[in-house]
């Protein structure tokens, strides 16, 4: 005669041999992981909070930096400042009509 069950549950869980103690050991602990992977996954979907970790991140390596290797640091400024400044006259000279 064959059983109705699907495989997986004809053989005996782990569970079923715990005792009531155990059992409610082990559904506490699995609640407790259970909220903290939820907490884990609030955070990482939280994009502000993320967007302000990456910010106090960006702060220190720049501040490091600052103490460091202040030449090096003077001259990615210098560079993204030529940048931002071309690109801002390529946007002028291009959305300017000609006559």
């Amino acid at each position: 005669m064959t059983s109705s069950k699907p495989e997986e549950f004809e053989t005996v869980s782990f569970v079923e041999t715990l005792s009531r103690k155990e059992l409610e050991a082990h559904l506490e602990a699995t609640r407790a992981k259970l909220a903290s992977n939820l907490d884990a996954l609030e955070d990482k979907m939280d994009v502000p909070k993320q967007l302000d970790k990456a910010t106090r991140r960006l702060r220190r390596k720049v501040q490091t930096m600052k103490q460091d290797a202040p030449l090096a640091l003077a001259g990615i400024v210098a560079g993204a400042v030529v940048a931002v400044g071309i690109t801002a006259y390529l946007m002028v000279k291009i959305s300017t009509p000609k006559k």
